[in-house]
C-alpha cells in the first residue's frame, strides 16, 4: 500500500392552482449565495443506501485538500446531494493498491467486511464498466449492495452510466467544458467589479503601503447531483491573493563551534514569505437539469480578505552562543 492509498484509507477507517398570479422569475440578485461556508463542502458525508445515483468526478485533489486530505493524483471521487467527495475503492484481482482493508457497511455502520484486494477508481481501474469519460453520472452498487455510513469512502462493486441514456440525456464531462467556459467569459465580463473589489482589499490591508506581489490565482471546482432536483450543480470558487511580503531564506542558521563539530546545514528549499497577506474570494454555480439545460445560477459575491504571515523563527539571524550544544572538542 503506497503512502497515498494509505492516507486514504486511514481517512476511511477513522472514520392551489386556483386564480393566483404567477411568481416572477427570480433576477440575478435573488441568487446570491448566503451561506458562503456551505458553498464548498468541507468533510460534509452523508449514509448511503446499497444502490445509489451521483457523479463520478476525476481532479479531486483541489478540493479534498481543503478537507485536508491527500490521495493519488489520478483517483476520482463521488458526489451526490452537495456533499464532499468521497473515496471510491474497486475490487481487483490484479496488483492492489491496498489488501485486507475492513470497510463499515450498512448505513449506521454497526457491520465491516474485508475487502482482500483494492485500487482506488481512477480512468483505468473503472473502464470496467464502460466509464470512459473524466466525469459521468453514474449508479453505483455500494459495498454489495449493502449501504455504506457517513464516511469518507466506500467500495464500488458494481457501476453503471446515466448519462447519454433516454431518462438522463444530460452529458456530464460535455456540460461541465461548457459551463469552464461560460464561468471564464463571466470572469471577463465583471473583470471591473473584480480589479475594483481586490483593489479595495488592498486598500483594507495596506492603507498606503504598496503590495510587492506576486499576485496568485487559484481557482477550485466542485460537482454533485442533487437528486431532489435532478440536477447536476457545477460551483466555481477563485481565490485572488496578493501581499506586501518581505522574504526570509527560512530561520536562523547556528554557528558552528571551532573544529566544525556541526555536519553542514542541508540546502535551502526556497524563500519563506511573510507580510501582510489580502485578496479577495468569488465564484459562480450553475445547476443543470437532466436534460442538459442550466436552469440556475448562483453567484459568490467577491468578499475580501486579510491575514498576516509571521516570519520564520530567527529569520536572517543566527542562534546565540548560549543556546548551542555543549562542544565535546
Amino acid at each position: 500500500m503506497n503512502r497515498w492509498t494509505r492516507l486514504a484509507a486511514l481517512g476511511l477507517i477513522a472514520a392551489c392552482a386556483g386564480g393566483l398570479a404567477a411568481a416572477p422569475a427570480p433576477t440575478e440578485s435573488d441568487n446570491v449565495v448566503k451561506d458562503r461556508t456551505t458553498y464548498i463542502p468541507v468533510r460534509k458525508y452523508q449514509p448511503l443506501p446499497g444502490k445509489v445515483v451521483g457523479v463520478l468526478v476525476s481532479d479531486v485533489a483541489k478540493v479534498m485538500s481543503l478537507d485536508g486530505r491527500g490521495g493519488p493524483p489520478d483517483a476520482m471521487g463521488f458526489s451526490r446531494d452537495g456533499q464532499s467527495y468521497r473515496w471510491i475503492y474497486v475490487p481487483v484481482t490484479d496488483k492492489p493498491l491496498i489488501t485486507g482493508l475492513n470497510i463499515p457497511i450498512c448505513e449506521k455502520g454497526e457491520k465491516t467486511v474485508t475487502y482482500p484486494k483494492l485500487s482506488m477508481a481512477n480512468a483505468q481501474t473503472v473502464k470496467q464498466w464502460d466509464v470512459t469519460k473524466p466525469y459521468a453520472l453514474v449508479e453505483v452498487e455500494v459495498n454489495d449492495d449493502q449501504g455504506s455510513p457517513a464516511i469518507e469512502g466506500f467500495v464500488a462493486t458494481k457501476m453503471k452510466v446515466l448519462d447519454g441514456s433516454d431518462e438522463y440525456p444530460i452529458k456530464v464531462a460535455e456540460v461541465i467544458d461548457t459551463l469552464k467556459k461560460k464561468y471564464k467569459t463571466w470572469q471577463d465580463e465583471e473583470q471591473k467589479t473584480l480589479d475594483a473589489a481586490m483593489s479595495d482589499a488592498a486598500t483594507k490591508a495596506l492603507k498606503d503601503e504598496k503590495a510587492t506581489g506576486p499576485r496568485e490565482t487559484n481557482e477550485v471546482m466542485h460537482v454533485t447531483w442533487l437528486p431532489k432536483e435532478q440536477r447536476l450543480r457545477v460551483a466555481f470558487r477563485t481565490t485572488i491573493t496578493d501581499g506586501a511580503y518581505q522574504f526570509s531564506d527560512g530561520g536562523a542558521l547556528p554557528v558552528p563551534p571551532k573544529g566544525g563539530a556541526f555536519p553542514p546545514p542541508p540546502p535551502l528549499r526556497g524563500k519563506v514569505r511573510y507580510g501582510t497577506e489580502f485578496g479577495i474570494e468569488y465564484g459562480r454555480a450553475y445547476e443543470v437539469s437532466k436534460k442538459g439545460d442550466v436552469v440556475k445560477t448562483l453567484t459568490l459575491t467577491p468578499e475580501s480578505f486579510q491575514k498576516v504571515l509571521p516570519p520564520p523563527p530567527a529569520a536572517g539571524g543566527r542562534f546565540p552562543i548560549d543556546r548551542l550544544p555543549p562542544n565535546k572538542d
